[in-house]
């Protein structure tokens, strides 16, 4: 089955992301930030280089770790619109549009149309 241009727009989308986690990390890592933070952006970029390769290729559990990856997001989000968070400092605007567009993502994978996709 041919690869759906949502997939590959949110494959995309991860792959970007990781790239500017790594700049984020290398940043933190030079001012010499906690090795909490580091690490959480180390961690967050190999997840995101692995999970854009699992959607990319189909795989099912690059669906999955996509939609529990979008669950942490989300969480991570409505935390930031209460408390600031030391890992990712964000406005409550900026906390509520990303957990907006992580709940876009896992109502598009969870599509019936997806599932097919998804098969391997």
């Amino acid at each position: 089955m041919e690869r759906p241009f949502g997939v590959t727009l949110l494959a995309s989308y991860f792959f970007v992301q990781s790239i500017i986690n790594v700049v984020v990390f290398y940043s933190y890592y030079v001012e010499g930030a906690s090795l909490f933070v580091v690490a959480y952006y180390v961690v967050s970029s190999a997840v995101g280089f692995v999970l854009a390769y699992g959607l990319w290729c189909g795989y099912k559990w690059g669906k999955l770790g996509t939609i529990i990856l979008s669950g942490w997001e989300i969480l991570i989000g409505l935390l930031g619109t209460v408390v600031a968070l030391e890992i990712e400092p964000t406005s409550p605007i900026q906390a509520v549009t990303k957990t907006m567009v992580y709940a876009i993502v896992i109502y598009f994978l969870t599509r019936p149309g997806m599932s097919e996709y998804f098969r391997r």
